[in-house]
Formats: structure tokens, sequence, C-alpha cells
């Protein structure tokens, strides 16, 4: 028999070491998911750079190539079915950064994707990813400039 003074040892030590390691599981959960979601990312916006690099830019009509590029960052495709789902929750087109340096001739030099205004929802903090992941690759396509 256990003496009088033992009596509910047991429920008061198991709360305490579940909190503990709730704490430590949550923190854990937390670093990894943003993690995963931060590498997703950065393997999007690398495969975005990529595609902006080599492809064509219309003078009159620079928007397409933007929402091009927006559209293979977050649905993986230049043109997304109407089912298409985010590489990652809530992204949309809105969190992609597209722009290029210019010479002085005006043709592009460099291209430029990066996320901005993006928040990781992890268990319980939220972090904001303001323009990173970023990729800057040189410009290798063609810039048609209007007859």
């Amino acid at each position: 028999m256990r003496p009088r003074t033992q009596a509910g040892n047991a429920i008061v030590e198991f709360a305490l070491s579940f909190s503990l390691l709730w704490m430590a599981f949550s923190g854990v959960f937390g670093f990894a998911y943003s993690t995963y979601v931060y590498n997703a990312l950065a393997t999007r916006v690398a495969d975005g750079a990529r595609l902006a690099s080599r492809m064509d830019i219309e003078q009159a009509n620079p928007d397409a190539f933007r929402n091009a590029v927006k559209n293979v960052v977050v649905y993986g495709s230049t043109t997304p079915s109407r089912s298409a789902t985010s590489v990652v929750p809530s992204l949309t087109t809105e969190h992609v950064n597209v722009s290029w340096a210019s010479d002085s001739a005006g043709v592009p030099t460099t291209v430029t994707v990066a996320i901005n205004g993006y928040a990781v929802n992890a268990l319980f903090q939220r972090f904001e990813l303001t323009n990173k992941p970023r990729t800057t690759l040189k410009y290798v396509g063609m810039y048609k400039t209007t007859p």
C-alpha cells in the first residue's frame, strides 16, 4: 500500500510531463511545417525564374509574361485549369512579384521572381515572407519590340 501523502502524484506528474511534451512537439511541428512551406515556395520560385529567363517578352504586352510566370509559381502551369490548387495553402498570384532590370536600350538583362506578403501559419506563430524566397537570373529570351 502507498502512503497517503503520495496519492494522486501520478496524475500530477503525467499532467506536467504531458504539457512539456506537448510544447516540444508543437515547436517541432511549427518549425518543420514552416521549413516545408518555405522549401516548396523556393522550388516554385526557382521554376518560375527559370521560365522567365528563357521566355519571350513582348514590349506591347508585358502582363502576359508576368501572368504566365506567376501561374507557374502558384499552380505549376502557365495556363492552370479551373480546378488547379496552389502549391501551399492560400498562395495566390498576388503574392508573386515578377520584375526585370533593363539596359540603356530597354532590353531586359536580369529577371527576378519573389514572394511578397505571404504568411506561413505555423501552429502558434505566423511568419510573414517579405521578398523571400527570391531568385534572380540572367535574361536570355527574346525581347520583342513593336514595329
